[in-house]
């Protein structure tokens, strides 16, 4: 057996481990990069919550004396199962792709990842909600993806919703310019298509000049998904008509919720503002056919609703997304059928 040289054997194993723990080392400032961030945009998100409740309290005030409490209940009710639901949601997209993860974990990933909604720009949420669902074990392309189309498919949902109500809004109103958003549905539904999301993913790659470990979808799965989101905008809808039945029993449920869905829709389609604030006041006065006054006090207690149930979501699942982590499987989409 040939002996090596003096220190030899001890110069192997140094270069052999130094390798290895420069990229821990790498690995580790990485994922303190990334808390970091997070935790800046969590803080961010906060801020901008809390100057929404301090700015629209004094506007809903003196007016919340004097409505009905029980209605207010059954709105809050509402809102919960409407976001949980979309998490829900979520976590059928990403079935879709190939990733299994338990419900237990989506929906807290959606919660935490979600406060990123009340930054200006519509990216936050998607970097939230992808950034986690990729600590939880599924790929980064595949994480981000399943975000970004899922809240394409929640809005395209919310346009098919927003149609079928339509004709009591314009029997109670007549037309109004925000309707045109409707025109975005054809589009959606197009861009669904796993020969457009094909060529759209492709363009993507080029573009970042990164592989995009995904495969698209069938057509007929993506307009399941679709599907799946109608509840959730029943639920937002009705949430938005007990806020407004507790001041009123002078109301169409059908326009109301028609108004509602709209609302949010124009909201999500103007980016840079954070979660479409006073879009959707606008939106929801000019199609509700509530009065001034009750519009505005419908729409700043829905929105007041909606960031309570998301805060208070964010703190009960921040707990549980620090304790666990992974959980998710990922396995290959076989190719979409041709259809």
């Amino acid at each position: 057996m040939t002996e090596l040289p003096p220190n030899t054997a001890a110069d192997v194993e140094l270069d052999v481990t130094s390798e290895p723990v420069t990229a821990s080392r790498r690995g580790g400032t990485a994922t303190r990069l990334v808390t970091l961030v997070g935790l800046v945009m969590g803080l961010g998100a906060v801020g901008f919550v809390v100057r929404t409740l301090v700015n629209e309290w004094p506007r809903v005030s003196k007016e919340i004396d004097r409505a009905d409490g029980w209605w207010l209940v059954l709105a809050v009710g509402c809102a919960v199962a409407a976001m949980t639901s979309i998490g829900w949601g979520w976590r059928g997209v990403m079935k879709t792709l190939g990733v299994q993860a338990p419900l237990r974990r989506v929906i807290p990933w959606y919660y935490v990842g979600e406060l990123g909604k009340y930054l200006p720009g519509g990216v936050w949420p998607v970097l939230g909600r992808g950034e986690l669902a990729r600590r939880g074990g599924v790929p980064r392309s595949r994480a981000y993806a399943s975000v970004a189309m899922s809240l394409g498919i929640l809005y395209l949902s919310a346009m098919f919703v927003a149609a079928a109500f339509l004709p009591f809004a314009l029997t109670g109103g007549g037309f109004d310019v925000s309707m045109l958003a409707l025109l975005a549905l054809p589009i959606g539904v197009t861009i669904l298509h796993h020969d457009v999301l094909a060529r759209l993913v492709a363009l993507v790659a080029r573009l970042t000049k990164r592989e995009i470990d995904m495969e698209i979808p069938a057509w007929k799965d993506s307009l399941l998904l679709v599907l799946r989101y109608v509840p959730t905008w029943l639920l937002i809808g009705t949430a938005t008509w007990a806020v407004a039945r507790s001041l009123t029993s002078d109301l169409d449920y059908p326009r109301v919720m028609f108004a509602t869905v709209l609302s949010w829709t124009v909201g999500f389609l103007a980016v840079p503002v954070p979660s479409g604030a006073g879009i959707r006041e606008a939106v929801l006065y000019a199609t509700s056919g509530l009065d001034h006054a009750q519009s505005v006090f419908t729409a700043v207690t829905a929105r007041l609703i909606f960031v309570v149930v998301d805060v208070g979501g964010a703190a009960i699942c921040a707990p549980i997304v620090r304790r666990m982590r992974g959980g998710a499987t990922v396995s290959p989409v076989g190719p979409p059928d041709d259809q």
